[in-house]
């Protein structure tokens, strides 16, 4: 059930961030509609009144209808969690290809229609390919210090120092997925940070002082958001890091918590749109010589495509805080197959290793010197001198069992996991059915069991009439989770 309200939840949020970026109403501003530069004598005809009315019903068919379907879609989760996911990955793409061709299409056969008709420009404007000198010399000397970020990063390590950080990484594996995560993400933040610095000023006006202040504006705010971000994902971790120095079992409110923090920076994103929008427009209607390039050959198609462009990236018409590639360039296109090849791979991926573990069953082949269990997510070997005591259960031993590496659904517990009372132990687990067999090791605890009663009971009979002093020199080979 949780499931179901999880992805219920994040389906639709998915749906209203794409629906703010590419079906928002589309109003004339700057001199364009829907990205194509026309007088607003143009923009306001019955014409193309009509045309947008149009384009505005298809959108809004197209998302109640993907909040209909990815509604039902999540009815899967009581079902096969890997069939939801492969139906759910596949909505996921059609909703997002559906949202931007519908965006793109639209915009083509505006821009064919401007061509069709001849309109060139905005009342009161300029039409050119030209630069404000003073404002372009600019670009890169505005807003915060990318460099912030590697201060954060030198912050997430500082514990690394203190001896109860180094024994929790060096027992518990998720300490170094808690680390690793905390700076990738400070540089990711980094990174994005420089690229935006980096990126050309624009030009909105004849009048240099009132571009520079909007640039300014706007790689401040972006600046000053994104070391937020990278600020609070800083202090996230080192709230962990205190419970690491304090002892080898994190409580769960720490987990809740540090989740709470790690979802700051997506405020200070938020709240930066929002800010950048505002005084943008609020500076922009002051506005008495407005300058607009008319470069709509190069986005006819609905991408930016300038051979003559030396920029990579560049600001996307669709939204004004997105960027994008230009795709005249060799790395443009190969940024953009990347990006789909690496997505298609993860899905694909993660599809095929959701159907192995659910349905490849926990089977147990007990031989005369090791005892093998195999699954849909790992293997084990165990030797019959490593086993220390063997018992059937009634019941999982009450604790706080924390998934380590392996798999966690409703029906199965695969992997290797780590209790506050157990510590490291690994589980084979059908969730529903009874016996289960104990097998304790110098390593930790095995538990395993079948959903035939009698085949559990039988395993345990079968290792006990094996068990020997032999040893088996590939023994623990397979039990490195």
């Amino acid at each position: 059930m949780m499931m179901f309200w999880i992805f219920l939840a994040v389906d639709m949020f998915t749906l209203g961030i794409i629906y703010a970026v590419y079906g928002g109403n589309r109003k004339y501003s700057e001199g364009m509609l829907m990205g194509v530069h026309m007088p607003e004598s143009a923009a306001e005809s019955e014409e193309v009144t009509a045309f947008m009315e149009k384009y505005r019903k298809r959108t809004k068919r197209f998302y109640l209808w993907n909040v209909l379907v990815g509604s039902l879609i999540c009815l899967l989760n009581f079902w096969y969690i890997s069939v939801f996911i492969l139906v759910w990955s596949l909505w996921i793409v059609e909703m997002a290809a559906g949202a931007v061709a519908l965006v793109y299409r639209t915009h083509r056969k505006l821009y064919d229609l401007k061509v069709e008709r001849g309109w060139t420009g905005s009342s009161g404007s300029h039409i050119l390919a030209a630069v404000d000198t003073r404002t372009s010399t600019q670009s890169g000397k505005m807003g915060v210090s990318s460099w912030w970020h590697g201060l954060f990063c030198a912050l997430i390590l500082m514990p690394c120092i203190l001896p109860g950080v180094r024994t929790y990484l060096a027992v518990s594996d998720d300490g170094w997925v808690f680390l690793l995560c905390a700076l990738a993400v400070s540089l990711t933040f980094g990174i994005l940070h420089a690229v935006i610095l980096r990126m050309r000023n624009k030009v909105y006006s004849e009048n240099s002082e009132l571009n520079l202040e909007v640039n300014r504006m706007q790689k401040n705010a972006w600046s000053w958001s994104l070391v937020g971000c990278s600020l609070m994902n800083a202090i996230a971790y080192l709230f962990v890091a205190g419970y690491m120095d304090a002892g080898t079992w994190i409580p769960a409110w720490v987990y809740v918590v540090y989740i709470i923090l790690e979802s700051a920076p997506a405020v200070f994103l938020i709240a930066g749109i929002f800010y950048v929008r505002y005084k943008k427009e609020q500076i922009l209607a002051c506005n008495e010589n407005p300058l607009y390039i008319d470069d709509d050959v190069y986005w006819k198609n609905g991408w930016y495509s300038n051979p003559h462009d030396k920029r990579l990236i560049v600001q996307d018409w669709v939204c004004p805080w997105n960027y994008t590639t230009n795709m005249a360039k060799p790395v443009g296109k190969i940024c953009l197959a990347g990006g789909i090849i690496v997505t298609a791979a993860c899905l694909v991926l993660a599809v095929v290793l959701l159907m192995k573990f659910e349905l490849t069953p926990v089977e147990m082949a007990v031989g005369q010197e090791r005892i093998e269990i195999t699954s849909g997510y790992s293997d084990m070997t165990i030797c019959y001198d490593e086993i220390r005591d063997i018992e059937l259960l009634n019941r999982l031993p009450e604790d706080d069992y924390r998934k380590i590496n392996g798999g966690d659904t409703a029906d199965m517990l695969v992997g290797k996991f780590k209790g506050k009372e157990t510590g490291k132990c690994w589980l084979y687990l059908y969730t529903e059915y009874t016996p289960i067999l104990k097998i304790s090791t110098d390593g930790g605890p095995v538990y395993v069991n079948s959903k035939d009663e009698d085949e559990t009971k039988k395993w345990k009979n079968e290792i006990e009439k094996n068990q020997s002093t032999e040893t088996c020199p590939d023994a623990g080979k397979k039990n490195q989770l």
